[in-house]
């Protein structure tokens, strides 16, 4: 299990554990879970958790029931998130939680997708663009707390794995469509 406290883990600042539900097992976050165990955690499920404070098993909620210990200043009772205020929302279209401020983003019906405001009306859409891994780590882009980066020709990558392409001086075309013209050059 990862050290945990009022200031949670690596991944959230929470005051809980979660339990999870395909285990039984408390864990600070899903990241924290899935990193320890051979199964991944659905938060959707989330049902239970236990304050870090006074240690009492608790239906999920923002602040413990018996010490009133806050268990994140943002809490998503769809996404059971709790963390420090970020001014996270939640985006019924996304189906998860984002970091906002909710103003500053649109959410893209055709990507399925929220784009900063900036991109409206100034981006290539890609149906489902979000749904697919990222080509460079091969990882999960919809869910991932990595910044994507949205390329000219509509493709997202991880911000950090971009930003690795372009430290190693590499030139190529969009790797995730053959039929893509866009080129972006480190």
């Amino acid at each position: 299990m990862a050290a945990t406290g009022p200031e949670g883990c690596e991944h959230y600042r929470r005051g809980c554990l979660l339990k999870a539900p395909c285990c039984s097992r408390f864990y600070t976050c899903r990241l924290c879970h899935d990193g320890s165990e051979d199964h991944i955690m659905d938060r959707f499920q989330v049902r239970e958790v236990r304050c870090a404070k006074c240690g009492k098993d608790q239906q999920a909620q923002q602040s413990c029931e018996d010490c009133q210990n806050v268990f994140g200043e943002y809490y998503c009772s769809i996404c059971h998130l709790f963390d420090a205020d970020k001014k996270q929302y939640h985006c019924e279209k996304c189906g998860i939680c984002r970091i906002g401020p909710k103003e500053e983003f649109f959410h893209c019906s055709k990507c399925n997708l929220c784009f900063a405001m900036a991109l409206q009306g100034n981006h290539k859409c890609i149906e489902n663009v979000s749904r697919q891994d990222c080509p460079i780590c091969l990882e999960d882009i919809h869910t991932s707390r990595v910044a994507a980066h949205v390329l000219p020709c509509g493709h997202l990558l991880h911000r950090t794995c971009f930003e690795d392409m372009l430290k190693e001086s590499f030139a190529t075309t969009a790797p995730l469509d053959p039929q893509c013209n866009s080129i972006f050059w480190a």
